[in-house]
């Protein structure tokens, strides 16, 4: 059987649908591959089981929730590129919800349909950060959790152990009134761990003397495609941009069996393109009608993604890929509270008391920065998220006085 995949059209826009899925399968990649004996497809290092297979099943669906709920949602604020990790993205977030209590926890709980059991929650978190520590061989892909807490800022032992034990996350004791030389520090550490790729998360002035805690996830990964494209078959083509606009950009090509599903429910074309070692892969969606994009959006915030991802199948075909590269800034804090997180970034109304035993605290900020490059011989990606925790009491306080 042969197909005809040819020029990925609005890809560039459609990558964070690319990223949705290729972060579920990349950085997630727990949950479409392994199965509960930790098995995988042949090739590659051997893995072992999860110690909580139902709660990183559970996590899992959460996740692929969470990426088409927040997709949504940035892509009616934002035209152009959008590219953004879900899995950096929770994890910060879930190490916050560990301190989270009442209603700021059950917010929190409902946009990231998480399970109701805490405890499970950050089980399935410590497996798959566990998971991304193992030497892989064929490919780079690990994650960092870094807590950065204020001298002024006691914290409970049972949240430090959940820091430890669940996110492998050490707090380090900071004075934030040299506010400048610790935002170098946790720069510099992020862009160690994603490999010079992202660099500067928190911008000049972030923080300041009122800050109480930076939670910060780092992911990175490097991969090569098992069937690497010729640099001699890449030439400039049209890339369709819109109905009828296009623009002229580097095009790979290769002829050869992929793994691909055609979902005529979502009106698209699903490819997957595995990395050396076949437990990770990349997927494509290409809309069947070149203005077909919006609509696939909105139906793939119903779509099953692990259900799409078992139905794909491998087949000859033709796939003519740009090479790109995309960056992507951005602030969170809006879009968490329209998707429903309200309590947490306000001063008066977030319960963080399950961080200090205090009731004074609130996340002001909610950074998140991505990279990613695809070229001829595979993939790169990284991102880095940082969540700012601040003690509003003194800001009152300063305020009155």
């Amino acid at each position: 059987m042969e197909g005809n995949v040819s020029c990925f059209s609005a890809v560039y826009r459609l990558l964070a649908i690319l990223t949705g899925v290729l972060l579920v399968v990349l950085l997630s990649v727990v949950v479409m591959i392994r199965g509960a004996s930790g098995s995988h497809r042949s090739g590659g290092p051997s893995f072992p089981p999860y110690a909580h297979h139902e709660a990183v099943t559970s996590l899992a669906a959460s996740q692929n929730r969470f990426t088409c709920d927040l997709y949504t949602k940035l892509a009616e604020k934002k035209s152009g590129n959008l590219f953004y990790s879900p899995f950096s993205i929770m994890t910060a977030l879930g190490m916050t919800y560990a301190g989270a209590r009442g209603n700021t926890e059950q917010e929190m709980r409902s946009v990231m349909h998480l399970s109701d059991d805490k405890e499970v929650v950050h089980d399935a978190f410590m497996d798959v950060v566990s998971d991304m520590k193992i030497d892989a061989g064929d490919y780079e892909l690990r994650t960092s959790n870094m807590a950065y807490v204020s001298n002024h800022l006691p914290l409970l032992s049972q949240y430090d152990k959940i820091l430890k034990e669940k996110y492998q996350s050490t707090a380090k004791t900071v004075d934030f009134d040299a506010s400048e030389e610790v935002r170098q520090e946790i720069n510099a550490a992020v862009e160690k761990e994603t490999n010079s790729r992202i660099k500067d998360l928190i911008p000049s002035g972030a923080l300041n003397s009122l800050t109480r805690m930076v939670l910060v996830n780092a992911v990175y990964f490097k991969g090569l495609w098992a069937e690497q494209f010729d640099k001699a078959d890449t030439y400039d083509r049209e890339f369709w941009t819109s109905n009828t606009e296009n623009v002229k950009v580097p095009m790979m090509y290769k002829k050869s069996k992929f793994r691909i599903f055609f979902d005529k429910d979502l009106g698209a074309t699903v490819l997957a393109m595995d990395y050396q070692g076949s437990r990770l892969s990349m997927v494509f969606v290409l809309p069947d009608k070149r203005d077909g994009l919006a609509e696939v959006e909105s139906k793939l915030a119903t779509t099953d993604l692990s259900e799409l991802h078992r139905k794909l199948r491998e087949v000859e075909v033709e796939v003519s890929l740009p090479r790109f590269k995309l960056e992507e800034t951005l602030d969170l804090v809006d879009t968490l509270s329209e998707m429903g997180m309200k309590d947490l970034f306000h001063y008066q109304l977030a319960d963080l008391s399950g961080i200090s035993g205090k009731n004074n605290l609130f996340v002001s900020k909610v950074f998140h920065k991505a990279f990613l490059e695809v070229n001829e011989k595979g993939s790169e990606a990284s991102a880095a998220t940082g969540m700012f925790v601040i003690c509003w009491l003194f800001y009152v306080m300063h305020s009155l006085g």
